[in-house]
């Protein structure tokens, strides 16, 4: 009886870290579209930085906060994007970002 819930709290688990996951990749496919919609312009294609701003790639994820204080605030040339992006969309930004350098 003990090994059957074992292996019924295993494959809840299993259950749980692939619904995560899912939510994780929807939540960078959002992030690329802001990303591409708002970001890419200064910041280049795929985070490939074209040399005169900040690389994204750089960004480590205990930067969380000094990204979100740097879109919504401005730093640098950077304009402050409070306002103009939500909230959501911001997350989305750094789950994308998370996406693409934790490769």
């Amino acid at each position: 009886m003990l090994a059957w819930r074992c292996l019924a709290a295993v494959i809840a688990l299993c259950v749980l870290q692939t619904v995560a996951a899912a939510e994780t990749a929807d939540k960078a496919a959002a992030g690329m579209a802001v990303y591409n919609s708002h970001c890419v312009r200064c910041h280049g294609e795929n985070l490939q930085n074209n040399g005169w701003t900040y690389d994204l790639r750089r960004l480590r994820p205990q930067d969380n906060a000094r990204f979100v204080n740097s879109v919504l605030n401005g730093k640098g040339q950077m304009p402050p994007w409070r306002g103009a992006l939500t909230e959501e969309e911001i997350e989305a930004i750094w789950a994308y970002i998370r996406a693409t350098v934790d490769r």
